[in-house]
């Protein structure tokens, strides 16, 4: 047995310091210290024009032109992306098909939507954070406005 008076005052070791601190400082401090992954910049037109190609059982496919391949094969479909008609919601974009020499984009069309052979067009932005497999994803699919 020691006595306290023998052994001295007792202290954390160094790491345990560098946790209670951390745990101290203000969270906009911890936050700067760890890097935030930077999305890379969108192409500089995210929007790609699509073309009607086919429609069977309630599902419309929309091709996009050759030179939109290799943009589409880095570009991710996120659960409810929506087909958009004049505001309201049409049908549900299912899959993006990058292998063919003409993508493909697979839409499920609403029951009650009426099939429109127009000229369409999707836009791209950045994915949401838990399912940033790909650097683009689709945000919508909707007409493409007449000129």
């Amino acid at each position: 047995m020691s006595l306290l008076a023998d052994v001295g005052a007792r202290t954390r070791c160094r790491k345990c310091d560098r946790i209670f601190d951390a745990a101290r400082a203000p969270s906009a401090q911890v936050n700067a210290a760890q890097p935030h992954p930077v999305p890379a910049p969108l192409p500089p037109d995210p929007v790609i024009p699509l073309t009607v190609v086919g429609a069977a059982h309630g599902v419309l496919f929309l091709a996009a032109g050759p030179d939109y391949q290799e943009l589409l094969q880095e570009t991710a479909v996120e659960p409810a992306t929506p087909l958009l008609v004049d505001g309201r919601r049409d049908g549900m974009v299912l899959r993006v098909d990058a292998a063919r020499e003409e993508p493909l984009l697979v839409v499920q069309l609403d029951p009650r939507a009426t099939l429109r052979d127009v000229p369409y067009q999707t836009r791209l932005r950045h994915p949401l954070q838990r399912s940033a497999t790909k650097p683009y994803a689709v945000e919508s699919v909707e007409p493409a406005p007449r000129t």
